[in-house]
């Protein structure tokens, strides 16, 4: 393993850590603002920031417009459709269920590839996708009610919604990341996002008047737009840029580990004997997937 590849898998690591914890200050930040709210106030501090960052290189910035669609499109699919899907997830699911079924992101990325890109898939990829989709099921079956997890089924069946958008996202962004910095592509991810979800934000207003913005509020927010909105997924831009698509997502797997450890510590959540047999399924299919890319 050469230096580039050891600088690459701790980037990768920090970005997992970055991501898994997200889910927790998501959680923490939906006690007080609602699901669009939160989205909104997470890219819109990130906006801030990368403005103020990259403004003195603005002209660097500049997207010819034949490529403006496809910014659009990949704006749309992530942030603002998995964000959708992912914040509805947390709201109704306990934050480990939820990054379990993230941990599937790099089943989806490679049928998108298989789908978008033309790739082919071995025997030991398909097998994998079967187990984690059967993963999945276990652990949306076995979900039940509680504090944490008011409606699992449906957070869970959003959550799944957030994996599509998330494996369509890595393909899309492949291409993108050969010829744009991750800072552009970042930077543009965060003017759309919070285009979209201003109107929304003020529409859930209403039907939510009694917001309420705490210190820790605050900061699971300021986390979110600068943890995970601008440094992880500046790490996660970068690398599609660099490396093949499969070998970025697999690290998703890893997401639920944290997840897990971060809700039993903040939140005292244990998962059961089926969720964990699920995770296992999960886990063990990208295993399977893995070996095919390293063949």
């Amino acid at each position: 393993m050469n230096l580039s590849n050891r600088m690459f898998i701790l980037l990768l690591s920090i970005m997992t850590i970055l991501f898994g914890l997200s889910f927790i200050a998501t959680k923490q930040a939906l006690q007080g603002l609602g699901i669009f709210q939160v989205v909104f106030c997470r890219h819109l501090l990130a906006l801030i920031f990368l403005t103020l960052l990259l403004w003195p290189n603005r002209k660097r910035f500049y997207i010819p417009r034949k490529d403006l669609k496809h910014f659009l499109l990949l704006t749309l699919v992530e942030p603002v459709g998995y964000f959708i899907f992912e914040t509805i997830g947390i709201r109704y699911s306990s934050p480990s269920n939820v990054s379990i079924i993230i941990a599937t992101i790099p089943i989806f990325s490679l049928l998108f590839a298989w789908w978008i890109l033309r790739e082919k898939s071995r025997m030991p990829a398909l097998v994998g996708i079967v187990l984690s989709l059967l993963g999945v099921y276990l652990i949306v079956a076995a979900s039940a009610e509680s504090e944490l997890a008011p409606r699992p089924l449906l957070g869970n069946l959003f959550t799944v919604g957030a994996c599509v958008s998330a494996g369509l996202y890595n393909v899309l962004c492949r291409r993108l990341g050969q010829t744009y910095s991750p800072w552009t592509i970042t930077y543009y991810q965060s003017i759309v996002a919070t285009v979209v979800f201003l109107p929304l934000a003020v529409i859930e207003y209403f039907f939510r008047p009694d917001i309420q913005i705490t210190g820790e509020i605050f900061l699971s927010i300021l986390y979110l737009a600068l943890g995970s909105s601008v440094a992880a997924y500046f790490i996660l831009n970068y690398s599609l840029g660099k490396l093949p698509t499969q070998k970025v997502a697999i690290f998703a797997n890893l997401v639920p580990v944290v997840t897990v450890f971060a809700s039993w510590f903040f939140y005292g959540e244990f998962l059961e004997t089926s969720q964990f047999i699920g995770a296992s399924l999960v886990i063990l299919g990208i295993y399977l997937t893995y070996l095919r890319i390293r063949k």
